[in-house]
C-alpha cells in the first residue's frame, strides 16, 4: 500500500467517523441553526483546534499514557459529561426564559441572545477536547492504517489529513444549517428542536458520566 492510498484511506475512515451523530454534531448544529454563521464557523474552528490537539497527542503517544492512568482518563470523561449537561441545561433554561418573555410582552417568540466569538470557540473546543476516547480513536486509526517503519512525515501527514477533513465537514454542516431556508424552518420549529437538542445533550452527558 503506497503513501497516497494510506492517506486516502485515513481520510475516508475519518469522514465516516465524524459524520456519525454524536455530542460534537449536536453542539455544532445547535449553534448553526440559530442562523448566526459567524458563531457557527467559530464553533467549528474550536472543534478543529481540539481535533488538531488530539491528533497531535496521538502522534506523541498520549493514548498509551491515558491508558496507563485510568483516573486521569475518567477525570476527562467526567469533565466532558458535565459540560454536555451544562450545554443541554442552558438550552432548556433559555426556552423557559423565552416563554416567560413572550408571555410578558405578548410576543410569539424571543430573539436569541448573540453569541460572542470566544464563547463559540470555547464551546467547540471543550466539547471535543473533553472526550478522551478521541485520542484513542486517532491512535487506533493511525496504528491500523500506517504500517510499522513508515517515515515520520507520513504520520504527520495523517494528522494534517484528519484536520482538513474535520474542518471541511464541520464547515459544511455549519453552512448548511445557516442557509436562510433552513434557518426559517428552524425558527418555526425552534421551541421543539431546542427541547430535543437540550434533552439529547443532557442524555449524552449522563451516558458519558455513567457508562464512560
Amino acid at each position: 500500500m503506497n503513501q497516497v492510498t494510506i492517506l486516502a484511506g485515513i481520510a475516508a475512515i475519518h469522514a465516516l467517523a465524524i459524520a456519525s451523530p454524536g455530542p460534537t454534531f449536536a453542539v455544532v448544529m445547535s449553534y448553526a441553526v440559530k442562523g448566526d454563521r459567524r458563531a457557527g464557523l467559530l464553533l467549528s474552528f474550536g472543534v478543529v483546534l481540539a481535533t488538531l490537539t488530539w491528533a497531535f497527542a496521538a502522534a506523541a503517544g498520549l493514548g498509551s499514557l491515558l491508558a496507563s492512568f485510568p483516573l486521569a482518563y475518567r477525570g476527562l470523561q467526567l469533565i466532558g459529561a458535565a459540560y454536555l449537561i451544562y450545554l443541554g441545561a442552558k438550552l432548556l433554561i433559555a426556552i423557559i426564559r423565552a416563554k416567560g418573555q413572550a408571555a410578558a410582552h405578548g410576543a410569539s417568540h424571543a430573539a436569541s441572545a448573540p453569541v460572542s466569538g470566544l464563547e463559540a470557540i470555547r464551546a467547540g473546543f471543550i466539547t471535543n477536547i473533553t472526550n478522551p476516547k478521541v485520542v484513542a480513536y486517532y491512535a487506533s486509526l493511525f496504528g491500523v492504517m500506517i504500517p510499522a517503519g513508515a517515515p515520520g512525515w507520513l504520520f504527520w501527514s495523517a494528522v494534517a489529513v484528519v484536520v482538513v477533513v474535520s474542518a471541511a465537514w464541520w464547515i459544511a454542516v455549519t453552512l448548511f444549517f445557516t442557509v436562510p431556508a433552513v434557518s426559517r424552518t428552524y425558527v418555526r420549529a425552534k421551541p421543539g428542536l431546542d427541547v430535543i437538542m437540550g434533552v439529547v445533550l443532557i442524555a449524552l452527558g449522563l451516558r458519558l458520566a455513567v457508562f464512560g
